[in-house]
């Protein structure tokens, strides 16, 4: 349950009843359960308690308490669990309830013995022709590209550590109330690990190294000098983690070249003095992008271009199931193409409400005084321009008086802590400098090795090693990941003074 801060609410009460939208004056648990269950053997829809049919606003007493009741029963009673967020929207000094239900990716859903179908705007239950469709359904999307088993994948090609964070993220969501604590129960919950195989999402969303079997999970990010992308470019990145790590880095990279002093964080909606860019509408078109890309062809890809005067931001694939560019700027139940990876996503609040993705993007950038985003769709290709967004010119230069300034500071506090007072004291300016450049290149490439560094500053291997362990000493830096496949990071320590 989330109180409401995007008032999305008008959108839906300008409509009449349909086969995605019911209105209930008063909360029953019965007649609430049926209708979620009949859209979640639909497309999805929206349930707005506290109004009656005629639109007339009655509103809810304590939202907050009922909202968790609803959120509770529905969870319980419907099989298999259903998903569905339950949000608090206020219109004329009343709470409503508003239950987002997306489309279930395991149809068909049981409520009280029986299953309950959308026909019109009326809930009733299925009959036997609904219910062979239902199934038929059901096992064409058992076909999608993202539940078929990948063979050669093993358990040591998975990241259970990003399982487990994962895990504890959804308990604190509250958004199912049943969470294995076993990595690979709570995969086999998700449709991410059957019969004994880890399908392609489970590698995608958890895989150590996914690029090694899916090289279409890549992202490019490239800023231009000018507005053609074949002219030099002034700073080019390839992200080839996991979707998790992948999409923290590049939010990551937006916080640091735009000035931002956190990462992913979904709960900053309002206007803030020091926001330089739509942060929030950003990354929902980020989020869109992995969560309805075509992961199918191994030559579909992200691309996120910064030019002088806009950004782009461009998936491989098509719009999602019954939406236009026009639907884009109005609430809509929106079926992902990948609906397993949204699941997770939803259930981790990286998708914060459902069908108003979109929505909340047009209100961030209009919010802070800049121009709608614009969408695209041609050739399979989906593209979100933001007119207004910049290339950050002095990016480099930033992030290197940052690292600067950074080192300089750990440096200090290593010699007042009294850590490693002989590796500090013979710290001289050329060594600092030394230093300054192996922060910029691990900053530019993420997890290189102590060769690759070597070998991009022409400096000898064991002057790197000697510098590193330096760097290590000081806090600056880490190594993450095996032996034979990891690489070095800057610390969390440095990159909050970087960003400072």
């Amino acid at each position: 349950m989330k109180t409401g801060n995007v008032n999305y609410i008008m959108n839906l009460l300008d409509k009449p009843e349909s086969i995605n939208l019911e209105f209930k004056s008063k909360y029953s648990n019965i007649e609430v359960a049926k209708v979620v269950c009949s859209f979640l053997n639909r497309n999805g829809g929206h349930l707005i308690i506290g109004i009656e049919e005629s639109q007339k606003i009655i509103g809810v007493k304590d939202a907050e308490k009922l909202a968790k009741k609803i959120q509770s029963y529905l969870y319980q009673e419907i099989v298999p669990e259903p998903v569905i967020s339950v949000d608090i929207q206020t219109v004329k000094n009343k709470n409503l309830l508003v239950v987002a239900v997306r489309q279930g990716t395991n149809q068909p859903y049981i409520f009280d013995g029986a299953v309950y179908y959308r026909k019109g705007s009326t809930t009733t239950k299925a009959d036997s022709r609904q219910l062979a469709q239902l199934i038929h359904n059901e096992a064409e999307r058992n076909q999608r590209w993202e539940v078929k088993p990948a063979i050669e994948v093993e358990i040591e090609d998975i990241n259970l550590n990003d399982i487990q964070e994962c895990i504890k993220e959804i308990k604190k969501t509250e958004r199912e109330l049943e969470i294995p604590e076993n990595p690979l129960q709570f995969l086999s919950k998700y449709s991410l690990y059957k019969n004994g195989d880890f399908t392609n999402a489970a590698v995608i969303l958890f895989g150590k190294n996914p690029v090694q079997f899916f090289p279409q999970v890549r992202v490019r990010l490239s800023a231009f000098k000018t507005d053609k992308t074949g002219y030099k470019l002034l700073y080019d990145r390839i992200f080839d983690k996991n979707l998790f790590q992948s999409i923290i880095q590049i939010t990551d990279f937006f916080d640091l070249a735009y000035g931002f002093s956190s990462s992913f964080n979904t709960n900053n909606w309002k206007r803030s003095d020091n926001a330089l860019f739509p942060r929030l509408a950003i990354r929902e078109a980020i989020l869109n992008a992995f969560v309805h890309r075509d992961y199918s062809s191994f030559s579909g890809s992200i691309a996120i271009n910064i030019y002088p005067d806009k950004l782009e931001i461009s998936s491989f694939g098509n719009l999602p199931k019954g939406i236009s560019i026009k639907s884009l700027a109005e609430d809509h139940m929106s079926i992902p193409v990948n609906p397993t990876i949204a699941h997770i996503f939803f259930l981790r609040k990286w998708i914060e409400k459902i069908g108003i993705g979109t929505v909340k993007m047009i209100s961030n950038c209009k919010d802070l005084g800049y121009k709608a985003p614009i969408w695209k769709h041609r050739d399979g290709i989906v593209t979100v321009t933001f007119p207004d967004i910049v290339v950050p010119f002095n990016y480099n230069e930033g992030i290197s008086e940052g690292i600067s300034e950074g080192i300089d500071n750990l440096i200090l506090i290593a010699q007042g802590e009294g850590i490693s007072k002989g590796t500090s004291k013979g710290i001289t300016h050329a060594v600092r400098n030394s230093l300054i450049d192996i922060v910029n290149l691990i900053v530019k490439k993420e997890n290189i090795r102590a060769s690759e560094i070597a070998k991009q500053l022409n400096k000898p291997y064991k002057t790197i090693e000697r510098y590193i362990k330096t760097l290590r000493n000081i806090g600056a830096i880490e190594f993450i990941g095996s032996k034979r496949a990891g690489g070095y990071v800057i610390t969390d320590k440095l990159q909050k003074k970087i960003r400072r």
